[in-house]
């Protein structure tokens, strides 16, 4: 059941863990911040808020850009340990060049490219004809233009009903870049996104990790807790059970990073499957 939890804002719970889809979870109190509890699924232990906004909320109340800002400024004024980020903020540039080569190399030369929560540009290197998928609403206004100079467009609108549009093997390969923290179903979003896959195609996805060494240093201000619009928190466990039950093979590509506070992961939909389902068991 939805509730207003600010005059703004309609919220909703979040009953079962979208990992291993049982019931049942403790909140863990030293990353709550009232109303939004951060809580751990009993059965696997992956955290997540357990309260989540309504979708609508997230094109414009909520819009990625209009937190952003806003979670800037408050942790200016909070962080005790702004000293020691700002020691460290060398590894966010050096992590934006690698994350550029990644996107050059990790996702196809041509066919077609699909960008979940592309924001206001793309990360589709010039090759394939690239589209989007964008929550807030500015955003996707801005992107739009973009993607359809090179034959592309973009959709305004939350993801799990926008890959809903393309027919089943469409894409090459997806790009879920700063998006999967965002989405209260991750479940059913990577399960659609496979089927859209073609087989061989690969998602290169990348979202905050729990098990971050920063997030041990920094606590509860860890740049990976933006509340309420951050609702997953994986570590390479967790997400890769996640993604193993759908039917993807599972590749980490930045385990060694020890000051990296993302996971950077290739998730592939098997030459030989249909959904979650060798062909050989599908017959």
């Amino acid at each position: 059941m939805s509730e207003i939890t600010s005059p703004e804002i309609v919220s909703h719970e979040r009953p079962v863990c979208e990992v291993c889809q049982q019931t049942g979870s403790t909140v863990v109190t030293r990353y709550t911040r009232s109303p939004w509890p951060v809580v751990a699924c009993d059965a696997c232990g992956f955290v997540y808020l357990g309260r989540v906004p309504d979708y609508e909320d997230l094109s414009v109340n909520l819009a990625w850009e209009k937190q952003h800002a806003e979670e800037k400024q408050r942790r200016k004024k909070v962080n005790k340990l702004a000293r020691f980020d700002a020691l460290t903020r060398f590894r966010l540039k050096l992590g934006k060049v690698i994350d550029r080569n990644r996107h050059t190399t990790g996702v196809s030369a041509s066919g077609r490219v699909l960008e979940i929560g592309c924001g206001g540009a793309t990360r589709i290197p010039e090759g394939p004809i690239p589209y989007g998928i964008e929550i807030s609403e500015g955003l996707a206004r801005k992107a739009r233009p973009i993607f359809e100079a090179r034959g592309g467009t973009v959709y305004h609108e939350p993801a799990t009903t926008g890959i809903e549009r393309f027919p089943e093997g469409y894409f090459d390969s997806i790009i879920m870049r700063s998006y999967l923290e965002h989405e209260a179903q991750p479940r059913l979003i990577l399960e659609r996104a496979f089927k859209r896959l073609k087989p061989g195609g690969t998602i290169l996805l990348r979202s905050p990790n729990y098990n971050s060494a920063n997030r041990y240093i920094m606590g509860a201000e860890w740049c990976g807790f933006r509340f309420p619009d951050h609702v997953n928190y994986f570590t390479p466990r967790s997400l890769k059970a996640l993604a193993e039950s759908i039917g993807y093979e599972f590749r980490w590509k930045n385990w060694i990073s020890l000051f990296d506070d993302n996971l950077i992961v290739e998730l592939k939909r098997p030459a030989a499957t249909t959904f979650g389902r060798p062909v050989s068991e599908a017959a």
